[in-house]
Parts: structure tokens; sequence; C-alpha cells
């Protein structure tokens, strides 16, 4: 993830040239964010006292790094060409994630699932990477593990499905994006349909298309068909499952006008952008209208999306009027209900690093300006429940996917990625 900072003149030209903002609205309600301390209880600890796994250059390699266990949260070694994962998955059997590593004389794009405590690791090819791909995505319903890649072709991308069954794959539908800068897709499984999004150019600005295909064989796929707003300007879908049947999906829309100082000093001009959220049906048809789930006249960085109670959603970004990449700003939330929305407020605002903040069941994860990774757990309506806490068995690293209790964390170890279960407490206890 980038983590460039803003030089002191953009800060203090941007403060000069935006508006006095209004007074707070009883709603923006700031959350407890008392500053963490290196000496904090942790909540976290390593759920067997086996080494954890390491996916590095022999892919088989296991083996703990000391630092887990200093008690310290520490900076984790990252070098070029070091193995890459995406977001992982909990699973009936346990965690998945996917990955990009070395093998042989290629790069390699794999699954690994590891049990509930993070061992009896398998590594399942899904083929060698071509061109400047991101791992696979993975998505899964009860025992079903599914995971979504993309590869080049002649006319743009390909985003090819694929079925993991007994550590074998079987590969589904095949769908095919216009070429741009963009890798961003979501894919989601139901009880029959499974529905795929991403961004790709449109006639005259960025949208959303949507397909879906059969959920037990991963084939039957639709034609894609636009299901951003037509003048949005979308990008970076997400999805989440609804209460009571079909999903919701989330995009970043962006205004036509960028936000932007003298352009003598600043390279990239900071355009508006905001959520819009909309309900779909189970084949990922909408029921209602697109409707603005943060202001339109923010600077909505990233987020990410959860399922909220009563058929909602909840929708947590980081909010900032500094060029793409950059740390600062404020992570915020928003509770989206099927007729209304909750006016934004606050969960951090304390030294926000770069980077996305991970929402995941029970918990959130946000990277602060020293590049390390703080932990706070968090309530079914998005609220923050106890302070924000660096844990050493994180550091750097990155919480990627929960059950109930259980964390899977993926820390950089040079070339390798160590893929750490960890066992955490909602009440901060010295382990």
């Amino acid at each position: 993830m980038p983590r460039a900072a803003l030089p002191l003149m953009l800060a203090f030209l941007l403060v000069a040239c935006k508006k006095s903002p209004p007074p707070p609205t009883p709603e923006a309600v700031v959350q407890p964010t008392a500053a963490p301390k290196a000496s904090a209880p942790r909540r976290c600890a390593p759920a067997s006292p086996d080494p954890p796994f390491v996916l590095g250059p022999t892919d088989t390699g296991r083996g703990a790094s000391a630092k887990f266990d200093s008690g310290e949260p520490g900076r984790d070694d990252i070098v070029p060409f070091a193995a890459e994962v995406g977001d992982g998955v909990a699973w009936q059997g346990g965690f998945a994630v996917g990955a990009i590593h070395e093998s042989n004389t290629s790069l390699a794009i794999s699954v690994v699932t590891l049990d509930a405590d993070g061992h009896n690791a398998k590594i399942i090819p899904l083929g060698i990477a071509h061109g400047d791909v991101e791992p696979p995505r993975l998505f899964a319903e009860g025992a079903t593990l599914a995971a979504g890649v993309l590869e080049p072709d002649a006319n743009g991308r390909s985003l090819r499905l694929a079925k993991i069954s007994n550590a074998a794959v079987t590969w589904g539908a095949t769908l095919h994006e216009q070429g741009d800068e963009s890798q961003a897709f979501d894919i989601a499984l139901g009880e029959k349909k499974g529905i795929a999004v991403w961004d790709e150019d449109g006639p005259s600005s960025s949208i959303i298309q949507v397909s879906t295909f059969d959920t037990a064989t991963l084939t039957n796929a639709t034609p894609p068909r636009v299901i951003s707003r037509p003048t949005a300007d979308a990008e970076s879908p997400r999805l989440t499952t609804r209460a009571g049947g079909g999903y919701w999906l989330a995009y970043v829309a962006r205004s036509a006008e960028p936000f932007s100082v003298d352009a003598s000093f600043v390279a990239e001009e900071i355009g508006f952008r905001w959520v819009e959220v909309v309900a779909l049906d189970a084949n990922g048809s909408p029921i209602g209208v697109a409707r603005a789930a943060t202001p339109k006249d923010g600077h909505v960085m990233v987020f990410d999306l959860a399922p909220a109670p009563d058929g909602g959603a909840l929708v947590v970004y980081r909010n900032d009027d500094t060029p793409t990449g950059a740390a600062g700003g404020e992570v915020m939330r928003v509770l989206v209900h099927p007729a209304a929305i909750d006016a934004p407020s606050v969960l951090t605002r304390d030294e926000v690093g770069a980077g996305v903040p991970n929402v995941l069941p029970g918990w959130i994860a946000v990277l602060d300006a020293a590049d390390v990774t703080r932990l706070a757990p968090l309530g079914p309506l998005g609220e923050i429940e106890a302070p924000f806490n660096a844990e050493p068995g994180i550091g750097s690293g990155e919480p990627i996917a929960s059950n109930a209790n259980k964390l899977l964390v993926a820390r950089p170890s040079g070339r390798a990625v160590t893929l750490l279960v960890l066992g955490c407490r909602r009440d901060a206890a010295d382990l």
C-alpha cells in the first residue's frame, strides 16, 4: 500500500483554500479514540504455540520471527519481488487467502488454505501470473470456496472464476473486462446465484458492470450490464450481503470538476469523491435508486463495506483532501438503512495513515502514520467499543479475515509473507 508523505506546503495551501466547515451536527459524534500506547495491554495472542506458516520463495517454509513474541509492534521488512497476498476469507475449512509468490522460475497464482489455528497449510495453484495483476480475490459460502482471477487478454482483461474443493480446482465462467488502469472487482455468492461487479471505462466515464452466474458451478454467466448511475463516473465497487436476501453494492462516484489549489504547486487535482449505495436483489438487479451515502463535497480516498442489522449496510471510509496515496485525514462511518442513511460520524482522526480501513466481523483495523496497524472491537452498528490498540502480533501487517474471536493476519517478512492466526478478546488484557 502506498505510504508517501505529503509536503508541508501542500498541506498549508489546502487549508487556506478550503471553506470553513459548518458547525458539527448532533449526529456527527466522535467515537472514543484514546491515543494508543506501546505499553497498552494486548488483546491478541497467537492461537497456537506452533510457528506460523510462511509463504516465501520456497513455497513451503515454516518458521516464526522472534519479533512476534517481542512485545513490540515493530516495522516489517518489505523487499521487491516479495510474495503478495490479497483479502482472506473464513469458511467451513478454516481460512483461505489468494496469493502471488515465487515458484521455480515464475510467479505463481495460488490459493492458500489453513485450518482455524493457521496450520495444515495447502497451496493450491491457479496458474502463472502474466503481467501486473493482483492476487486472486476469494469468496465463500458455507463449504463452497471460490476465487476470481484476473488475466490480461488481447482486448483488455479477463476475470476467471474458479471453484476449489478438496484442494482441486474446477474452472467456471470467464468474464471479459474492458482494459483500463483499475483492477477493482468484487464477487459474492448467494444460495442459487452469484454476482460479480467490476469497474471499467465507459463511453464518457468509468462505469460499474455486473454479471451473475450459477453458484453451484460458477458457470452460465449473464452478459455484463451497467449497474452504476449513468452520470456517476464510478469506480472501486464493493459488495456485501443484505439481511433478508440480496446484496448491497457500493462504489466511489466522482465529480466532473475537481477541487484543486494553485496548479504551480500541485501535480494532482483532488476531485470531490463520495460513496453511493444501491440495494440489489438475489439476481443482482437494483431494487431502488442509487443514493449518496457520504457527502458529495467530500474526498473519499478508500472505503470498506460490511453488512449491518435489519437489512442495512455499514460504510467505513477514509476522508482526506490530500492527493491519492498520502497519509492523513479521518476515518468515518455511515450506517445505511433500507429507507434512510445516517449522518457520518468520526471513528478516529488520530495520526491516520494511508491505506484502507479494514472492517472485519467484530473488528476494525486502521494503519497509523507510523505504519503500525491499530485494532479495535467494532459493534454491530459500526461503533467503536474500545480504543484502538497496537498489537505486537500484527505490527505493520494486516488482518485479512476473521472468524469470531480469531483473526488471520498477513505480515511481510522480507520476500515472504507470514500468515498468523491470532486469538483476540474484545477487552484488552495482559496476555
